[in-house]
């Protein structure tokens, strides 16, 4: 087999293995409005052949694990996808991914883990409270908190992917939860929420 399709089968075999947690990214992140227009698996095969041609430059970088990288290139992708789509006037909402229903999710799986459906009586006083929690946040927490909790990134990586050092990303997720349980106090202020 030649070097070149023995590489490419490597690139295929480690894309297969990161695969489902990539399509649950970008299942959550491209909201319903880019979701019409664009389907999560084009996104990935997008990804797959910008992936191949820079297969050689990641091969020879060490400080990067593959799923990393591979994040990295399916967000820009999304982007892109997202860029193509507004190119022409559309309005998607005017940001990038952060559909409402993600934004929910997040905060209810930070401030609220474990929550029983038998609880789940005030449940939509307490999504429109952690919605207000959540978009309050600058975009860059909500990012960190994002690729910790729902996207699984390492400190290392999450440091890779947004180009910083790993104890800035460190900092930057700690800061993050502090500013969103400051923001949390003061919308629920009797602690009627608290977990």
């Amino acid at each position: 087999m030649s070097s070149s399709i023995a590489d490419l089968a490597l690139l295929g075999r480690l894309f297969e293995e990161h695969r489902l947690r990539l399509l649950a990214m970008v299942q959550r992140r491209m909201g319903p409005a880019l979701a019409a227009r664009v389907g999560a698996e084009d996104i990935l095969t997008e990804a797959f052949l910008v992936a191949r041609g820079r297969w050689g430059r990641f091969r020879e970088q060490t400080d990067l694990t593959a799923y990393a990288w591979l994040y990295r290139i399916v967000l820009d992708c999304l982007i892109e996808a997202w860029r193509r789509e507004t190119r022409a006037g559309r309005d998607l909402h005017r940001q990038m991914p952060w559909p409402e229903a993600s934004s929910v999710q997040l905060g209810l799986g930070l401030v609220c883990p474990g929550t029983s459906p038998s609880e789940a009586a005030g449940r939509e006083e307490l999504r429109q409270k952690v919605r207000q929690a959540v978009d309050l946040l600058k975009e860059s927490d909500r990012e960190i908190l994002w690729m910790r909790h729902y996207d699984q990134l390492t400190f290392p990586e999450a440091a890779r992917v947004l180009g910083i050092k790993e104890s800035a990303a460190t900092l930057r997720y700690v800061r993050a939860l502090e500013r969103l349980k400051k923001l949390w106090e003061q919308i629920d202020p009797d602690g009627r929420y608290a977990p």
